[in-house]
């Protein structure tokens, strides 16, 4: 909590201990994620502070995860999901228009605050714009742009193809590409093939007992989707389309009430949980090490203590009951270690990131 205002807030951990790449790693998160800052539809960074050890970002604490924020509305309709693309897009065009693209989006990288303003969080992997392009495979799989996994040089319309393979999962209840499973491969070599090779195509049909999207959400989609980047819309394109006007519309009431569209989202909820990677018990300890060291840091002589108070008893990571200051995972899952699973969904979609954390809520 903040000692001035007595705001609630959480806080980010990085162990960066005898690792100068994740320090480096570290350090270039905060600076991202401060030149982004200050925006309404990205999780505000209010301090970040780095020590031998670990590097700390506190940030603002949100109430609800994308899709738990949407299933709490009665019936929610198709014009709820649009109104909820068109802010994911806000946060996205300020990003790019800071020359920051974030090279992660998906729905768990999405939060609610208590305003119920949609909030794009966890820069860990983001990176600046480049005049020749940016290289690199990194986010998670099911949402890589094919640009990114042909091993092009790709820019900011890489995150407006995940934003489309977030939209279509949301829709749908699928991922955008299905893979079979195949045990001389990995999955995620898999799904780095399907979208390569366009192959399965994408289908754009409810499964049985689904809601059927309409045809203009079938649209908003398929503009992301544009699988030639230079043809891509841009964040401030997509945002002119004429559905992101009826999203604004259908908020005013003037829309047609359609079959709910929660059967779709509890399946995205879903896979989306099955996108964490499990958390190993010896890793599990360490954070709660890791905590406890905060804890004791903090009412000593850890550099924050003089704006930002931690609870005096800790809670583990484990078992813990109270809401507040609960240690979770960080928004990336950059306490996993590498992990051994044999789900194929579970498999592709782990984020290729090694990076360790964790966050304070």
């Amino acid at each position: 909590m903040h000692r001035n205002t007595e705001r609630e807030c959480a806080v980010k951990i990085l162990d960066v201990e005898g690792s100068a790449k994740r320090k480096a790693d570290a350090a270039k998160e905060g600076m991202l994620w401060k030149r982004v800052a200050g925006h309404r539809h990205i999780v505000s960074l209010f301090e970040s502070y780095n020590e031998k050890e670990f590097s700390y970002f506190v940030m603002d604490r949100c109430e609800h995860s994308l899709c738990d924020m949407l299933l709490k509305k009665p019936g929610v309709q198709e014009c709820d999901l649009l109104r909820t693309f068109r802010q994911m897009l806000l946060g996205l065009e300020h990003c790019h228009a800071m020359k920051v693209v974030h090279r992660d989006v998906k729905p768990a990288n999405f939060l609610v605050d208590r305003d119920g303003a949609v909030k794009l969080c966890d820069f860990g992997l983001a990176e600046m714009e480049k005049p020749s392009g940016i290289v690199g495979l990194t986010g998670t799989a099911p949402f890589m742009s094919p640009e990114m996994v042909k091993g092009q040089r790709y820019d900011c319309k890489t995150d407006i193809w995940s934003l489309g393979a977030t939209a279509y999962l949301m829709l749908y209840g699928r991922y955008l590409y299905k893979i079979t499973k195949d045990k001389r491969y990995r999955a995620q070599e898999l799904m780095h093939g399907a979208i390569a090779k366009n192959s399965p195509a994408p289908r754009y049909e409810a499964d049985l007992g689904l809601p059927e999207p309409s045809h203009t959400a079938r649209g908003f989609v398929q503009a992301l989707l544009v699988r030639d980047p230079k043809c891509r819309p841009s964040a401030s394109e997509c945002l002119k389309l004429d559905v992101m006007n009826s999203a604004d519309q259908a908020v005013q009431g003037k829309t047609t009430v359609r079959a709910t569209m929660a059967p779709a989202i509890k399946l995205a909820k879903q896979m989306t949980a099955e996108l964490k990677v499990a958390v190993d018990p010896t890793v599990a300890k360490r954070r709660d090490e890791l905590i406890e060291q905060l804890q004791k840091q903090a009412r000593v002589s850890a550099p924050f203590v003089n704006s930002f108070s931690l609870p005096t008893s800790g809670e583990k990571s484990l078992g813990c009951t109270k809401n507040y200051f609960r240690p979770t995972m960080s928004y990336g899952g950059e306490m996993s270690t590498t992990p051994k699973l044999s789900d194929n969904i579970s498999e592709c979609s782990t984020t290729c990131s090694s990076r360790s954390g964790s966050t304070i809520n």
